[in-house]
């Protein structure tokens, strides 16, 4: 015998927000991350594939993925569209030309998340107006500081610790009018555990109403790399980034930062499968 059918609706729904160029959309929930209740809406998350301008500290195996392309930034960021990516998740030094940001974005047509410190952060922010960014915050001061300069672009409101409602209506009443939370970074173990408690509860409170609980999530999982030594096989570390990916996407994230393309790949499959139950 087969189960009842059951029926369950929410109050309130996760805020929509449109990425790069009107192509892409995160958020709009109205239900449990991939439940099938009432007005349940089919959207797996969108997956940052992540470059950066210089490769002083990269994972050697990692590298090795890209055939040769990720010593430049530009072609870098294209293999990874080719590749499948959402978007392109550029983490830049200081001295990098902030124009670039507008080049990668002419060349792939994808969104565009950018870390950097504050000061080119902002430069940026306030020299790119034909797209709309997603300003990747380091810390809770980043997340404040740039609420204030974010020219309408999406900044994040990186809460490890405390109250992520706290700091998303601080960064409201500073102007910030785009915010997606960040509530840590994906690590494997324990930490995971914890993480994951957090975005359940963030987005539940979210669907039950509280106005600063109903911004999309982010989550980088892309630092379980730095858990291996450099000898690490790459399809090991892979299956980790994957598996860390899996879990925060199954507890409500609507954002993945990633660093392996196989990883990448694996989460896009899963979610459109989830998706599609």
């Amino acid at each position: 015998m087969g189960l009842p059918k059951t029926s369950r609706s929410y109050p309130a729904e996760i805020e929509e927000l449109t990425v790069g160029k009107g192509d892409y959309a995160v958020g709009g929930a109205r239900s449990p991350a991939f439940l099938d209740l009432d007005n349940c809406r089919r959207r797996r998350p969108v997956i940052f594939g992540e470059v950066f301008d210089t490769l002083s500290g990269y994972h050697e195996s990692a590298a090795s993925m890209f055939s040769g392309r990720q010593t430049d930034i530009e072609e870098w960021s294209v293999m990874w569209k080719e590749l499948g990516a959402d978007g392109i998740c550029l983490r830049l030094s200081d001295g990098c030309d902030p124009g670039i940001v507008k080049r990668i974005s002419d060349r792939t047509r994808l969104p565009i998340m950018v870390s950097a410190s504050t000061d080119l952060l902002s430069e940026i922010a306030g020299s790119v107006d034909d797209t709309i960014l997603i300003l990747k915050c380091r810390d809770r001061q980043q997340s404040l500081e740039m609420s204030s300069r974010s020219n309408n672009h999406i900044v994040t409101a990186r809460c490890d610790e405390g109250s992520p409602q706290e700091l998303c209506r601080k960064m409201s009443e500073n102007g910030a009018k785009n915010i997606v939370t960040d509530l840590g970074d994906g690590h494997l173990a324990h930490g995971l555990d914890q993480l994951r408690h957090r975005i359940e509860e963030y987005r539940l409170s979210g669907l039950e109403g509280d106005a600063d609980s109903r911004h999309p999530i982010i989550c980088d999982v892309s630092n379980i790399w730095g858990g291996f030594e450099q000898d690490v096989t790459a399809r090991k570390a892979s299956m980790h980034e994957a598996t860390a990916a899996l879990s925060v996407m199954m507890s409500g994230a609507d954002i993945l930062v990633m660093k392996g393309p196989g990883a990448a790949d694996m989460a896009r499959v899963y979610g459109e499968e989830l998706a599609d139950l």
